[in-house]
């Protein structure tokens, strides 16, 4: 990607839109090369005046790199503006004298008409209670100079000794400045030249020769209305009205119920005589249909405010009607302004008109989004930058061993030096450490981190506060503090201490622990703790808590519901969840208290249904044949309740279930083996276990069968 060079790359942030362009000087004339336009998704601009930085920034964001990829241009550098809101402007008057008589050079110039805006800085900071630090410098103008008390109109090049200048600067509150500073730094750029919107737009529509006039420029866009007056030759006011365009389309989104943006649409529509009516939803979404006659109606008493508004503020500041008024940005387009403007001033109202940037000669190319009025401003700020660009002052300095320009015309600090590095002064101080919250069972708890250390700042070696001044080639070295520890703790810094228990489960000791989550999860005390977690804990109280903090599960989920039933006689329980839990034979009360030394049973449950055949009894047998082991199926008996039942029986709450194995004899495991005997059946000789036994003796599960011949 290539680099930005000698090209202009120019921002317009407005109220309603960014404007992004990048010229070229090619000797003769500037050429737009490329320029991109986006509006604002949110109203995070008003009158002029930033209110959503990250906001702004994304948009700022976005046409660079629009630009940049149009361009296969890296922008790194930029011209902007500034609105006139809260513009304080200051009429003052230096004189620089020599020894002798001696030809004027540029940097005496330079040097006579910065000396008189730090000058008017400190003049302006010294009419209220600010510092001169607390207003920025956005712009001047020479009403005249004087050389040898001779009126002259350029200095450069002439033979004097007592120059004089008068002129006319223009400042803003820094927190003005500095939002737009903030937009330009997040969007990756750097400020390569600082002006004022109607100081921009009166160097493109007010040829230097046409000074001698008495001209009223306005600036008019969404939010603010600026103004720049000329008079004999010179620049000689500026003022800015805190009402434009946006008060236009809140009169018709208020009459009509609409939302901002369709009043918007509709106002912009307006200066096209075509479109007779608009239909539209409300904000009730009910489609209405607007009459462009209706619109100009609600419309009407408000542009006469704003004729009024702009009117009075021109008056104010030239003493008088002037000659002509010429009307540049989106708003100097509504209906019938132009008109009022007149009216209100006094004059012809052939003299009050909108000035088309088509009619700039030295500039070949358009601005694609938005109307000829709307480019006078960006494109003013692009010559304007490239036309000043020689006398921007720039102070070099070293930052910890880093070059560092700051574009300044009042005398530096190392604060402003500091940040033009980028180095964040809170860290002078030393960060406290953050504190580590979190939410205990609904109770905020919090963890304080330890406090940090100052640092220093040494200027030249010596140590110096943020207010010094400084000169050129100064070298500061910034010191940062230290950072105090951010708070750090584990679960049992916020939980109080909870009782554990030591039971018997199914003969083995287990020690039963309280459960903690901690957004959600298992934790034990002993895990660190989350910033911002939710964290809940409960006190075992019953035998429930405990089971259920050894398996993890919820109490609630937990249960012990049996079904009885005997089984030849002997008492035996099934339960339909997922633990049986007895105590010495007997279900346990989930609720009753618990106690250390309790002496549990618990088995899982296999949750399938409850027939016979899932009970624990043996269908077969094993015994031991001639020294071979064998397995020999028994058939049993299933009675319920008295009544002969087979395998698939469901058991049911209170059931006698009664199995009786048939007996197994000799003669039944040699047919079950299919072992023939009949021949030979005088000469056998059988035992069990040692016994002598005949063919219909019964065996037993583990006996040792034994069968030969005499």
């Amino acid at each position: 990607m290539n680099r930005q060079g000698d090209l202009v790359f120019t921002l317009d942030i407005g109220t309603r839109t960014v404007i992004g362009l990048v010229i070229e000087n090619t000797g003769s004339i500037f050429k737009i090369l490329a320029s991109q336009v986006v509006e604002h998704e949110q109203r995070s601009m008003l009158d002029g005046q930033i209110h959503n930085v990250n906001e702004v920034a994304r948009q700022v964001k976005k046409v660079k790199d629009g630009l940049e990829k149009e361009l296969n241009l890296k922008l790194e550098r930029v011209a902007v503006a500034a609105a006139g809101r809260a513009l304080k402007t200051v009429n003052y008057e230096k004189v620089l004298e020599f020894e002798n008589k001696r030809i004027i050079t540029p940097e005496d110039v330079r040097r006579l008409e910065f000396t008189a805006v730090q000058e008017a800085q400190s003049e302006l900071a010294a009419a209220g209670e600010n510092a001169p630090g607390d207003y920025h410098f956005v712009g001047y103008s020479v009403v005249e100079y004087l050389l040898d008390g001779i009126f002259i109109g350029n200095l450069e090049g002439q033979r004097g000794k007592k120059l004089q200048a008068k002129i006319v600067a223009t400042f803003l509150p820094r927190i003005v400045i500095d939002s737009l500073l903030s937009v330009i730094n997040r969007a990756e750029l750097e400020v390569e030249y600082l002006t004022l919107e109607p100081i921009a737009a009166a160097n493109v529509v007010i040829p230097r020769d046409m000074y001698s006039f008495n001209l009223a420029l306005i600036d008019i866009g969404a939010g603010t209305s600026d103004i720049a007056l000329t008079r004999g030759g010179a620049m000689t006011g500026y003022a800015m009205v805190p009402v434009a365009g946006d008060e236009i389309t809140e009169a018709l989104a208020e009459h009509f119920l609409l939302d901002y943006q369709t009043g918007e649409r509709i106002k912009r529509s307006l200066s096209e005589e075509g479109q007779k009516e608009y239909r539209v939803r409300n904000i009730l979404s009910q489609e209405v249909i607007i009459t462009r006659e209706e619109a100009l109606k609600v419309i009407r008493p408000v542009v006469q405010d704003l004729a009024a508004q702009i009117s009075e503020a021109i008056l104010s500041l030239n003493k008088k009607s002037p000659q002509a008024v010429i009307c540049v940005g989106g708003g100097s387009l509504t209906p019938a302004l132009l008109t009022e403007l007149a009216n209100f001033l006094e004059i012809d109202p052939a003299r009050v008109g909108i000035k088309d940037s088509k009619d700039i000669n030295s500039v070949s190319g358009m601005i694609k989004g938005i109307n000829s009025a709307q480019a006078i401003t960006p494109l003013g700020i692009a010559l304007t930058s490239y036309q000043n660009k020689n006398k921007v002052n720039f102070v070099e300095v070293e930052v910890n061993r880093r070059t560092i320009q700051l574009f300044t015309l009042n005398k530096p600090s190392i604060a402003d030096a500091l940040l033009a590095a980028e180095i964040d002064l809170k860290k002078l101080r030393g960060r406290t450490g953050r504190g580590l919250t979190c939410n205990v069972n609904g109770e905020l708890k919090v963890l304080k981190g330890t406090m940090g250390k100052p640092g220093k700042v040494f200027l030249n070696g010596k140590e110096a506060g943020l207010d010094s001044l400084l000169s050129p080639g100064d070298s500061i070295l910034f010191m940062p503090g230290e950072d105090g520890q951010d708070a750090t703790g584990t679960i049992a810094d916020v939980v109080p201490e909870l009782k554990s228990y030591t039971i018997k489960i199914n003969g083995e000791r287990v020690e039963l622990k309280p459960s903690i989550y901690q957004n959600g999860k298992l934790v034990d005390l002993e895990t660190p703790l989350i910033d911002g977690a939710d964290i809940k804990y409960s006190r075992l109280k019953t035998i429930r808590d405990g089971i259920a903090s050894l398996y993890e599960i919820a109490p609630e989920e937990l249960g012990n519901q049996v079904l009885t039933f005997t089984l030849n006689g002997e008492k035996h329980y099934l339960t339909e969840g997922d633990f049986l839990i007895l105590e010495e034979g007997e279900v346990v009360d989930l609720n009753r208290p618990l106690t250390d030394n309790l002496n549990l049973e618990i088995k899982r449950s296999s949750k399938a249904p409850f027939t016979v055949e899932k009970l624990p009894y043996k269908d077969e047998i094993f015994i031991t044949f001639n020294g071979n082991e064998l397995t020999i199926p028994v058939n049993i008996e299933i009675f319920s309740n008295g009544e002969k039942v087979d395998k698939s029986y469901l058991i049911k709450e209170g059931d006698e279930i009664i199995l009786k194995p048939r007996p197994v004899s000799i003669n039944y495991i040699l047919k079950y083996i299919n072992y023939k005997v009949s021949p030979v059946i005088d000469n056998l000789a059988i035992t069990i276990n040692g016994q002598p036994a005949g063919l219909e003796d019964t065996v037993e599960d583990g006996d040792k069968l034994e069968i030969g011949f005499h």
